[in-house]
């Protein structure tokens, strides 16, 4: 017996839709999407692109169900689709690609404040610094702060969505946060350094 967990609501949902139920699909992709989008902001700092692999994913979970089993949770899963449409993606573009976000560009879902120029500038300023933080974390780590900081996943999901032990999305995890307070620490300092000082 490959289902050993059909009370799930999700996994019902996902055997369903393996059986061409395309309203329980919909009802996995309304529930899930918010998160895998966020999950691509994460490593892109791109809205559209995000918003593009996102669409990639559930794409390709739909083309692969028959080859579904619910050895876990849907939600693993989900994100070890993730994992491998972002993988295929860095390769395809296959060169040292830059974190760049418009200023004018807000985070998915984000509620629209309607800052100021300087506001702009500060706030644009500082999330590429954060972007650029990220980029230069090895890609393991990358992917479980993440999915970890960013998605909420808990560490055994974590694990299976990168098939690897919890102890080692705990280091990574651990890793990555002292990595990135020593690179913000730095960025920071830089910045408020190179800063002129502003008239009242």
């Amino acid at each position: 017996m490959d289902e050993p967990r059909q009370g799930d609501p999700d996994i019902r949902l996902m055997l369903a839709a393996r059986g061409d139920d395309l309203d329980a699909f919909g009802q996995l992709h309304d529930r899930y999407q918010p998160k895998i989008r966020r999950f691509f902001y994460g490593l892109t700092g791109a809205p559209q692109e995000a918003s593009d692999l996102c669409q990639e994913t559930f794409v390709r979970v739909w083309r692969i169900r028959k080859r579904y089993r619910a050895t876990g949770s849907f939600q693993a899963y989900l994100f070890g689709v993730a994992k491998v449409v972002w993988m295929e993606h860095r390769r395809r573009v296959a060169r040292l690609w830059q974190w760049e976000m418009p200023q004018s560009a807000a985070p998915p879902d984000a509620a629209s404040t309607a800052p100021g120029p300087a506001e702009q500038a500060l706030g644009g300023e500082l999330r590429e610094h954060i972007f650029a933080a990220l980029n230069d974390l090895p890609e393991e780590q990358r992917l479980v702060f993440v999915m970890r900081t960013i998605d909420g996943l808990g560490l055994e999901d974590i694990a299976r969505a990168l098939d690897c032990p919890v102890n080692t999305v705990r280091s990574r995890k651990l890793l990555a946060v002292k990595r990135l307070r020593h690179r913000l620490r730095e960025l920071y300092a830089e910045w408020t350094h190179a800063r002129p000082e502003v008239e009242p």
